[in-house]
This record gives C-alpha cells, structure tokens and sequence, in this order.
C-alpha cells in the first residue's frame, strides 16, 4: 500500500500536487515505481478514470506536461499526464467505468 511518503518521492511539482490531490480523496493506488523495464522514474498508478480536461485546469498544467494515452490491451490502457522534465507519470483508467 502506498503511503503520502513514496507520494513526496515524486520530484515533479504538478504530477504531485495531482496525485496528493487524488490521494486525499482516498483513491486506491494500484502502482507506484518504475513501470517497465526500461523506466528510470517513478510513475504513479490510480483504480480510477481522469477527468484529463479537468485536472489540467485545476492544477493549471504547464506546457512540461503531456498527456499520455496507452491504447494497447497487452501492456495495459491507461491514460495520464507525464512530466517531460522529469520523466515521471501519472495514470489512471483509459475509461470511465460504467
């Protein structure tokens, strides 16, 4: 189980303010480390769908973070922002649940 610890790990200012936000609305996390082999950064996975449009005017997202969308069913769907300074992410479900 994570911990508000592992959450201040997290060297990029916005996708941490995000996943503080969302940790404190008791969100389950489902991941939170180095996501594949060939990841030097700690990405941070959320049991829920992202409000994208929502949480980018929020946090008032800079032009450092992309959004990012994984559409392949083998190495999982996901969709989230990740920061290109830092290399760090942030993801969630590819859609809302139903």
């Amino acid at each position: 189980m994570i911990n508000s610890n592992q959450i201040s790990q997290i060297e990029s200012d916005q996708i941490r303010s995000i996943a503080e936000y969302l940790y404190k609305q008791q969100i389950p996390v489902t991941f939170f480390g180095k996501a594949w082999s060939g990841c030097t950064n700690n990405w941070i996975y959320f049991d829920t769908y992202l409000d994208i449009e929502a949480l980018t005017a929020l946090f008032n997202l800079g032009e450092h973070i992309e959004i990012h969308e994984n559409l392949d069913p083998r190495s999982g769907l996901e969709k989230g922002f990740i920061d290109k300074n830092t290399g760090e992410g942030l993801m969630g479900k590819l859609k809302p649940v139903r």
